[in-house]
């Protein structure tokens, strides 16, 4: 079975957190609320769910949906291409979207929620 990691950003007080747990509809699958560290349960439209992509950087670190990954002198956001099903990598410049596979040789250096300044 393939394990599921999430991080949620707080699109309230801008601030990435590790949910506690996150609770879907049974008929649907679509996610309807979600628990982090010291709140209770609050609706998941407070919150952009980032999905682990399985991967982690050069150092080890896990890369999630939504992160800015250093390859070869170039920053690429991981990015879900619903049509493929599957985690690409956009360039912040106009070089072409590349597969995800290659995150293992980058360094995420962070994310587009909390990075501004790339």
């Amino acid at each position: 079975m393939k394990l599921l990691k999430f991080r949620v950003w707080n699109k309230v007080s801008k601030k990435m957190h590790n949910p506690q747990a996150i609770s879907f509809d049974i008929q649907s699958c679509n996610p309807f609320a979600v628990s982090i560290p010291t709140k209770s349960w609050d609706p998941v439209e407070k919150y952009e769910l980032l999905q682990w992509t399985g991967l982690r950087d050069e150092d080890g670190t896990d890369v999630y949906e939504a992160d800015l990954v250093l390859i070869d002198y170039e920053i690429y956001k991981v990015h879900w291409n619903e049509s493929q099903a599957a985690f690409e990598l956009i360039s912040l410049k106009s070089s072409p979207a590349k597969d995800a596979d290659i995150l293992p040789t980058g360094k995420v250096i962070g994310n587009m929620y909390e990075t501004e300044n790339l």
